[in-house]
């Protein structure tokens, strides 16, 4: 009986689940033949510090998720642990201003984005009640505080300007984007204490909680479930060193909020829930109402009552710094760190070597540590072909393609590029 009321309340968490741009923009030099910059580009991203891509495919994708896949986990699974995930695709264009407005060295650009992230921080004990049950904290509590759980979804138009008229070679930019809110998801446990009695007849839930979710019955593209802005700043100056020609970079992205309306249902309560099951005197009541009564939404209103009301969700901004050398015409040597604000991130420290086969191909290599998981490479290529057209393609962290089953993150992106005249 007991174990119906996990399910249900797992279910109804699972059910919860569902870079720079100006910098991206101006990844390499604008030519002084072309006017005009065209482009499509998509990237996604996954990383945990314990759950592998094989549970995450299998869990998402629907797939069955075997003792021996849940044992595997537990190895690797720690006291408090991390997942993330952010998907982009867009497209943008770039246009100079001296062919505009004979405004030299300024460019202004507009980008049309839908970008979806998610990010979660869990417990040892969570993962394990949520997929083997209680039997292991009979007469004691599982310890689930600390829980939190994030998903925006939302539409970007940003409009901004770059320029290079600080001196010969500095670049600066900002950007002012519009968004539109499709869907938010927010749970922080701050408190978060489940204790099963010895004989298995009653749970207890106490929990200090925090939930915000967006209109659940407006989904889809075309949603409008709230309004936003946000900012982006970027900024480079180059300078000499004596292995060669160096610059530094520093940008922050997404410094903004989206305000979702009153349709947000909201909690923030302390309580204590006692959860007794439910009784089945005949087998026809699971025909009836007894099972359906004890649905998801009933099981977190007992716990906390929801109320609507408009809600301010802030962005995860992102925060990037790197160190960049040339140390010979076909060796350039990228160091870095990267950090999300609000997003359960940890600093990320990476390096990125660029290897110049000729003016029209280069290919990359990058290593790092931190963000949601632990160590992760990648490799990438940019390709220029006549006509002026480029693509960037590759992957930040290409082992979950190797070897789903031992690793935990994966990504990929691509753009395409087209300069005009």
């Amino acid at each position: 009986v007991l174990k119906k009321g996990y399910i249900l309340l797992f279910l109804l968490v699972i059910n919860l689940i569902t870079n720079a741009q100006i910098a991206d923009i101006y990844a390499d030099e604008f030519p002084d033949s072309a006017n005009v910059r065209f482009a499509v580009s998509g990237n996604y991203s996954f990383n945990s510090n314990a759950i592998t891509n094989e549970f995450i495919s299998k869990f998402f994708r629907g797939g069955y998720i075997n003792g021996d896949l849940k044992n595997s986990i537990l190895t690797r699974i720690k006291d408090e642990n991390r997942m993330g995930a952010d998907v982009s695709t867009g497209i943008y264009c770039a246009l100079k201003l001296d062919s505009l407005f004979h405004k030299k060295n300024m460019s202004i650009f507009f980008s049309l984005h839908d970008r979806e992230h998610f990010d979660a921080l869990f417990s040892k004990d969570l993962f394990k009640v949520a997929f083997f049950g209680n039997a292991e904290y009979i007469g004691k509590a599982a310890n689930l505080s600390g829980f939190n759980l994030n998903l925006m979804r939302y539409q970007q138009l940003q409009i901004g300007i770059f320029s290079s008229k600080l001196d010969s070679a500095a670049h600066w930019g900002i950007g002012i984007s519009f968004l539109k809110g499709e869907e938010y998801i927010s749970i922080l446990a701050k408190k978060a204490e489940m204790f099963t009695s010895e004989d298995g007849q009653f749970v207890d839930f106490n929990t200090s909680l925090q939930v915000a979710l967006s209109d659940k019955t407006n989904k889809g593209l075309s949603a409008i479930n709230g309004y936003g802005a946000s900012l982006d700043i970027y900024f480079e100056a180059p300078f000499k060193t004596r292995f060669g020609n160096s610059k530094l970079k520093i940008s922050v992205a997404d410094i903004g909020a989206v305000r979702f309306n009153k349709n947000t249902e909201v909690i923030n309560q302390d309580s204590l829930f006692h959860y007794t099951g439910f009784k089945i005197i005949s087998i026809y009541d699971l025909q009836g109402t007894t099972y359906s009564k004890t649905s998801q939404d009933s099981i977190i209103n007992s716990i906390v009552p929801l109320k609507k009301t408009t809600f301010s969700a802030t962005l995860p901004a992102t925060l990037n710094l790197t160190f960049e050398t040339r140390f010979s015409k076909r060796f350039l040597l990228t160091e870095g760190i990267r950090y999300i604000y609000n997003a359960n991130y940890t600093l990320l420290a990476y390096l990125k070597c660029d290897i110049f086969i000729n003016k029209k191909n280069t290919l990359s290599a990058n290593i790092g540590y931190g963000g949601y998981g632990q160590l992760n490479y990648g490799i990438g290529t940019f390709l220029k072909f006549r006509n002026d057209f480029i693509i960037y393609a590759g992957s930040t962290n290409i082992a979950g393609f190797v070897a789903p089953k031992k690793t935990a993150g994966q990504g990929a992106y691509i753009s395409l590029i087209k300069n005009f005249k």
